[in-house]
């Protein structure tokens, strides 16, 4: 298993945010873990996710789908969590 963080595919990538925008389980598990959650998408996006935690509250369903196309750009072009804030809420700022 590679640390390497990748891209994901458009049909991951689809999945995932369809996942993020409509189930809730999903949310709650991708919260606690990316990787565990990133199962239900595919064994490659969960590789993808390995090292990765959430940095701050998970952003809710209208901001994530307001940055849609950004999104779905960040994860098919570089890797998911090399910009892990894309996914929070921004109503705080995480600490480093």
């Amino acid at each position: 298993m590679s640390t390497e963080k990748k891209p994901l595919s458009l049909a991951d990538a689809l999945k995932l945010f369809d996942l993020l925008t409509t189930d809730e389980s999903f949310r709650a598990d991708f919260q606690a873990s990316p990787a565990i959650a990133l199962t239900q998408v595919s064994s490659d996006a969960a590789e993808a996710a390995v090292e990765c935690s959430m940095p701050g509250t998970l952003a809710d369903v209208s901001t994530l789908v307001a940055a849609r196309d950004r999104l779905l750009e960040q994860f098919t072009t570089q890797a998911m969590f090399s910009l892990p804030h894309c996914f929070i809420d921004g109503s705080s700022t995480p600490s480093t």
